[in-house]
């Protein structure tokens, strides 16, 4: 006999003995063979560092389990839900606060509580590039994946100038996807593999929009709004504002108000607006590349085109290198809810967390894990 079908053999005086810090499952779980019975049974954890983000994710679940029947290791400051999303016995991290820190934090603490996580999942918002590979088109809502890997785009050396150089030697970066989450990625990207993943997606979405209510609905297609990469979001009427726009001052002068008005308050004029093409088919769509990770929050779209051109990267994120750090087989799994320019606002957020929910949902349909437990990942 094997330990695993051993460790299911264990009776509850067994088990305490053996491992005196896991609680033991209700009796309706123990009833249910294919529910986990101990918190090594889980081996899928999705991290969320916003509300919206894991609100989304927990609507996703098709059974929910109760957490404080598992329990967490001593220590453990993290906050989580438990449950089934299809055949994988997850747990969803609820992160204290945004940032790469943090998400390192949250993924130290669950490594001690759930030791037997096989694939980590950073799942929320994220700004994302306009236009990537092969000009193909990005719209809000679309869903980015780390198809390619992450960058650690703000972590390097400052120097005079304003020149800033990324440390990429080995030690210092990520480095790809491991080789069970590479070959998963090519057949995610195969025809077969991607036309499910699209529809299967699209079919999700439209459920937890039913569960979540307004705040995931789609804002409409007059809101997918993309200005010219130079054209500032700050105060456009002329004297409206003594800071904005004026000249005499070094760097960038946009007044404090204006960096939390939306664009009809500043009155961003229109004619910036660059032209496009997906718009009369908006239906949400799977991007798979390159994504930076750091924390700084990317409100420039000069900026975002450059780095985006010189790492060919597809959207900007903060919590991704953090979990990456923790668990090795890892992916990012974010909606586009702004184009990382100054223009940004939380217009799309709600529906940005929907997409990345049911993108999520749709990719673990598909997602078979090595050393599974009697079918489970």
């Amino acid at each position: 006999m094997d330990i695993e079908a051993r460790n299911l053999d264990l009776d509850a005086s067994e088990t305490r003995r053996f491992s005196p810090s896991l609680p033991q499952a209700s009796e309706a779980i123990k009833a249910d063979p294919l529910l986990p019975k101990r918190r090594n049974h889980f081996s899928t954890a999705i991290f969320c560092a916003l509300t919206l983000e894991a609100n989304a994710v927990e609507a996703a679940f098709d059974h929910h389990l109760d957490a404080q029947t598992f329990g967490k290791a001593q220590g453990d400051a993290n906050a989580y839900s438990t449950g089934m999303i299809g055949r994988h016995a997850v747990v969803l991290v609820w992160m204290a606060g945004m940032g790469k820190w943090q998400a390192a934090s949250s993924a130290s603490a669950c490594a001690l509580s759930f030791p037997e996580i096989k694939l980590a999942l950073a799942v929320g918002i994220c700004g994302g590039v306009p236009f990537v590979k092969h000009d193909k088109e990005m719209l809000f809502g679309d869903a980015a994946i780390s198809g390619d890997g992450l960058v650690h785009y703000d972590f390097g050396r400052q120097f005079p100038g304003h020149q800033f150089v990324r440390k990429d030697s080995i030690l210092d970066i990520p480095g790809k996807p491991k080789a069970e989450i590479s070959a998963f990625l090519s057949k995610l990207r195969g025809h077969r593999a991607n036309r499910h993943l699209h529809d299967s997606m699209w079919t999700h979405l439209l459920k937890l929009q039913e569960d979540l209510g307004e705040p995931s609905t789609h804002p409409g297609a007059k809101e997918y709004k993309l200005f010219e990469p130079s054209y500032c979001h700050m105060h456009q009427v002329p004297g409206s504002c003594e800071v904005c726009g004026d000249t005499s001052q070094t760097g960038s002068s946009v007044c404090e108000a204006a960096l939390t008005s939306t664009c009809e308050e500043v009155h961003c004029d229109s004619r910036n607006l660059m032209s496009r093409k997906r718009l009369v088919h908006p239906r949400p769509m799977v991007h798979f590349g390159l994504i930076a990770s750091g924390d700084r929050v990317m409100k420039s779209g000069e900026d975002r085109d450059i780095i985006a051109k010189s790492e060919n990267i597809i959207a900007f994120e903060m919590e991704g290198i953090g979990v990456w750090d923790q668990f090795p087989c890892c992916l990012v799994i974010n909606g586009i809810c702004d184009y990382a320019d100054s223009h940004k606002s939380k217009r799309w957020q709600g529906y940005a967390a929907a997409t990345a929910a049911a993108c999520t949902k749709a990719l673990l349909e598909q997602w078979m894990g090595s050393g599974s437990r009697s079918g489970q990942d």
